[in-house]
């Protein structure tokens, strides 16, 4: 295509205008200032990375808040299609992961690994709730140093197979225990809404309304809870009294196998108690119970009004955690 204009020098139009780009005479290289400005950038791009490499880390354990119900793990009270999570329980089982009993797990819609959000308003609209945060954690998230993610709805049905109930027991010379006959086909229905998690340098902090439970009518979820305890290996008189614990709490429970090198104990928090699991090892211990953490972790799980929490850290302390749970509003 001819140029119109033929009054334009093309050439020393361009030279002119490379010309401005260069450095003015005076101007030496400051290699120092060069290699700050670089680590800097490469420091605050690596941050990033860590960040949604823990979100995304943190959204692939099976539910990280929504505490889904373990194929090994008894649920709640008797006929209540939903409750409040007063207090998260665990008991230590005699037996390894591999070798608990297993009930049929179904999805009606599948755990997804959840999304990132924009900010705090995108993730109220898309969770239908208002996340509770410590003013730290929201102040991050407001500048950027926190991102948000949002995961769930989660649905699902476990099936009880009294046939196969009757063998795991049985399997473990457990005699004294009655299975009635018209537990078989039962099914457990378990839903929890959307959940929103918070990865921030320290850590991630998720919380999700608490989840429902569906049951027949007429069935003693209870006695169930207590007779899935005793063939996870419990003595007569641990599941007994885990089930008038869980009675009590109307809390998730979850059930530690005997392989597992986790510690758990209570403590102590402003709204009440808590659950505090901590990982002294390398192995990642995550798959072998609900509120297990992966490799050199704590994790803190407690309830507060109408919300369940959970706080995972690999590098704050457990005065730290506490605190940061205390904050909360």
């Amino acid at each position: 295509m001819d140029n119109t204009n033929k009054d334009v020098n093309t050439g020393e139009w361009v030279y002119e205008r490379l010309a401005r780009l260069a450095p003015k005479q005076d101007w030496r290289p400051n290699l120092d200032l060069g290699f700050a400005n670089f680590r800097r950038h490469e420091h605050m791009a690596k941050r990033r990375r860590r960040l949604q490499q823990a979100v995304a880390l943190a959204v692939l354990i099976a539910s990280i808040l929504a505490l889904v119900v373990p194929t090994t793990r008894g649920i709640a009270r008797q006929l209540l299609d939903s409750f409040y999570m007063k207090r998260p329980e665990a008991v230590r089982s005699t037996m390894p992961r591999s070798e608990l009993p297993d009930f049929r797990i179904e999805y009606t819609s599948l755990p997804s690994i959840g999304h990132f959000v924009s900010g705090m308003a995108e993730a109220v609209q898309e969770a239908g709730f208002q996340p509770r945060l410590p003013p730290i954690l929201a102040e991050q998230v407001a500048s950027g140093l926190a991102v948000l993610k949002v995961s769930g709805p989660v649905d699902e049905r476990i099936t009880i197979d009294v046939d196969d109930l009757k063998a795991a027991l049985k399997s473990r010379a457990i005699d004294d225990v009655i299975v009635p006959r018209n537990w078989s086909g039962v099914e457990i229905g378990y839903h929890v809404g959307h959940s929103i998690l918070v990865a921030f340098l320290g850590g991630r902090l998720g919380q999700s309304p608490p989840p429902a439970l569906v049951t027949p009518p007429g069935f003693l979820l209870i006695d169930f809870t207590e007779v899935a305890l005793r063939a996870a290996g419990l003595t007569p008189s641990e599941a007994h009294n885990a089930r008038n614990m869980f009675a009590e709490s109307g809390g998730a429970f979850s059930i530690v196998p005997s392989d597992a090198k986790s510690n758990f104990r209570d403590v102590t928090l402003k709204s009440g108690h808590g659950l505090l699991f901590e990982n002294d090892t390398n192995q990642d211990e995550r798959q072998k119970c609900s509120f297990c953490p992966g490799p050199h972790e704590r994790v803190l799980t407690w309830a507060a009004s109408d919300r369940i929490f959970q706080l995972r850290s690999l590098t704050m302390n457990v005065a730290q955690m506490v605190e940061l749970a205390d904050s909360i509003n």
